[in-house]
């Protein structure tokens, strides 16, 4: 299984693109993930954007001003793509073995069934599945038939060329806006970008970032006197990057952050997004990830020796830790600028930070391990007050 890594760590990976074909904002309907409310399966419109890295220049192409095999046809790449929802869509309504419709499931699928590659272990179609002796394992692409909600079989292909083999590509990039899952934002996001090596079946490496897009919260914000006298607002943009969680959890992580804001009166935005990385972190995140038996030690306490790369990559790799950036804006702030703008990292990681690897002791000793109910009636602070952990400061 390919490293789920961070966007940086994946573009020091990644060559400089010279041939690249885009399609932007492909519109379809699917009833996937979750709506603003957190109700599944309703259907919502989404928006899918796709850029291809080519291997070798489509010198071919451009030569004979016609579409050669060195490029894809932008029509073609965007038939696939809706083919490919389609086909997503049909898989997860069967009737014998119905699955819900996640969003990163769907990222997956694209990428699947536009290279023929997976991001999971292929598994040989002679094996026999254990505990059932008797079937095989067919990947989804060459499954015989499926039987739709109507009651009717559809033959599907049992051998599909992929629109474009892994050998003519260096990246992927993929990413499906929901603009209607947000109640007071511009949308959530899941974008997925792959890369391929030379002789690699396969993707490489990747990663997976999940956005909260601008939100607009009214809070007090500010140093001046009308400032404390008045709500303004707040545009808050969070991502978490190395997602691994197939469920789709951004209606819970929307809350927390509507309301650490709307609660909060802090006079800079710098306070207000390292109280928002704190409450992700401890409130969202740690509740979530499983404890390791052996978490490792922060920087501080490890001997010289051992902060090398190998032991970065074991903290990093092994648990896919998740990082969360946030960025705030005040737009009222500066009367002759947009906005000033405000951004900051936190790696959740407990050997990155003395006060990251305190709450993990805190979790392992049997703190922290509510999760905020949604949709949470109330006041997050009250909650807290009654049930939580609160971070050092707080």
């Amino acid at each position: 299984m390919p490293p789920l890594l961070t966007p940086h760590e994946l573009l020091l990976k990644t060559r400089e693109p010279h041939s690249q074909i885009s399609v932007h904002h492909l519109q379809t309907t699917l009833p996937l993930a979750r709506d603003a409310w957190g109700r599944p399966s309703k259907p919502q419109p989404l928006l899918i954007s796709c850029t291809l890295s080519l291997r070798h220049p489509f010198t071919s192409s451009s030569s004979s001003d016609t579409v050669s095999s060195s490029t894809v046809h932008y029509g073609t790449l965007s038939k696939a793509i809706l083919e490919a929802c389609q086909e997503f869509r049909e898989l997860c309504e069967d009737e014998v073995m119905p699955v819900p419709m996640h969003i990163r499931a769907l990222v997956c699928y694209l990428q699947f069934y536009l290279t023929g590659c997976d991001t999971l272990p292929r598994i040989p179609s002679h094996l026999s599945l254990p505990g059932n002796q008797n079937s095989t394992f067919t990947p989804p692409s060459t499954s015989p038939s499926r039987i739709g909600r109507d009651g009717k079989t559809k033959e599907r292909e049992r051998e599909r060329e992929p629109l474009i083999p892994c050998s003519m590509l260096n990246a992927l990039s993929l990413e499906i806006l929901l603009p209607k899952a947000s109640l007071l934002g511009e949308g959530i996001s899941l974008k997925g970008d792959f890369v391929y090596e030379e002789g690699h079946p396969g993707p490489s490496a990747y990663s997976m970032l999940l956005k909260l897009r601008d939100l607009r919260v009214p809070a007090v914000i500010g140093v001046n006197g009308n400032e404390r006298r008045a709500k303004q607002i707040v545009i808050c943009s969070v991502e978490m990057e190395r997602w691994d969680r197939m469920v789709d959890a951004y209606n819970e992580l929307e809350e927390i952050v509507v309301k650490s804001i709307e609660e909060s009166s802090f006079q800079t935005l710098e306070a207000l997004c390292t109280h928002l990385a704190h409450r992700i972190l401890v409130y969202f995140l740690l509740p979530h990830y499983p404890l390791p038996s052996s978490p490792p030690l922060p920087h501080s306490t490890l001997p010289h020796s051992h902060l090398d790369t190998s032991h970065h990559q074991r903290s990093s790799t092994t648990w896919n830790y998740q990082r969360i950036r946030i960025t705030l804006q005040k737009p009222t702030a500066v009367t002759f600028a947009a906005a000033p703008s405000v951004s900051l990292l936190l790696d959740s990681d407990p050997s990155k930070s003395q006060e990251v690897s305190e709450l993990w002791e805190r979790r392992r000793g049997g703190e922290g391990k509510l999760v905020v109910p949604f949709p949470l009636e109330g006041r997050l602070d009250e909650w807290i007050g009654r049930n939580g952990v609160k971070w050092t400061g707080e």
